[in-house]
């Protein structure tokens, strides 16, 4: 959608930033704004001045890169004044999800690479309502391998009892962590009793192929005893939490050991979301930091 259809609101606030504070706009105004977002900061990558891109982030912005590697608002900013001129991008499959004052897009973007071949890209990005307009606090990518499809995969929900747990009597702060440390600890144990129990309805995750898998698929997945047949560690470390309203971002990275002995990094933004008084996660994105090596 061109910015110029969009109503005045979003060209003031979302464009030259607007100083008189607005509430939230209205779920169909929300979603056209974001996605002509979406389509500005596609077509950003190719504005070598970085002012647009810029203008579009938060001040708490991190990017995680499609090579795994972290940046945050200065060091992103300058990277794109200094990069070369690229060739036009184009944008396909852009999911918006409204979470009130915070907004997730999913999508894919293509770019020709140095010899000239579509090169694509899966993202997640993750907007914050400034009370003047939205601004982007995170954006993942990871490349999408080329017998990917754009399209979600679709699951069945595997069998599984119920979990017999509870979550720890914590702040949110404390919560949020341990929560974390109970994802990885159910991927180890082929937990998807745990999964099921805290992965909201509507959860997406990016897988490190690039694929989306929605919450059944995700579910197969966790069922599968990946860890206890080709793994010999995986740690988590490198936590970050940060919280924007109801929704918080968990940044980590696993530096995993194979059976074999090879070793690889990869590094995760795990977003969750306040419902009912509990936190259930509604999206992850995983990208290889470092694929597996001796």
């Amino acid at each position: 959608m061109a910015v110029s259809a969009l109503p005045a609101l979003f060209v003031l606030s979302g464009l030259v930033g607007a100083t008189q504070a607005a509430p939230v706009p209205e779920p169909e105004l929300a979603e056209a704004q974001l996605r002509a977002l979406n389509h500005r900061f596609v077509s950003a990558t190719v504005d070598v001045s970085g002012d647009l891109m810029e203008a579009l982030t938060h001040q708490d912005f991190l990017l995680t890169d499609s090579d795994g590697s972290w940046r945050r608002r200065a060091e992103f900013v300058l990277h794109t004044r200094r990069q070369p001129p690229l060739p036009h991008a184009s944008h396909q499959g852009a999911i918006v999800r409204l979470l009130g004052p915070v907004a997730l897009v999913h999508g894919v973007f293509t770019v020709p690479d140095r010899a000239g071949r579509p090169a694509r890209v899966r993202y997640t990005d993750v907007h914050v309502w400034n009370a003047t307009a939205w601004q982007l606090v995170s954006v993942q990518h990871t490349p999408l391998r080329d017998d990917v499809e754009v399209a979600a995969r679709r699951g069945s929900v595997p069998a599984h009892a119920a979990w017999p747990g509870q979550d720890p009597d914590l702040d949110d702060t404390r919560l949020l962590h341990a929560l974390n440390e109970s994802y990885v600890q159910a991927f180890r144990d082929a937990d998807v009793a745990w999964y099921a129990a805290h992965l909201a309805p509507d959860y997406l995750v990016v897988s490190s192929d690039g694929s989306l898998n929605d919450r059944a698929a995700a579910l197969q997945r966790f069922a599968q005893p990946t860890f206890a047949t080709a793994m010999r560690s995986f740690p988590v470390g490198r936590v970050q939490v940060r919280r924007f309203h109801d929704v918080a971002l968990i940044h980590a990275e696993n530096a995993y050991e194979l059976k074999d002995g090879r070793k690889g990094v990869s590094r995760y933004t795990d977003i969750w979301h306040k419902r009912g008084g509990r936190w259930f996660c509604i999206a992850a994105h995983i990208t290889a930091h470092r694929t597996p090596s001796l």
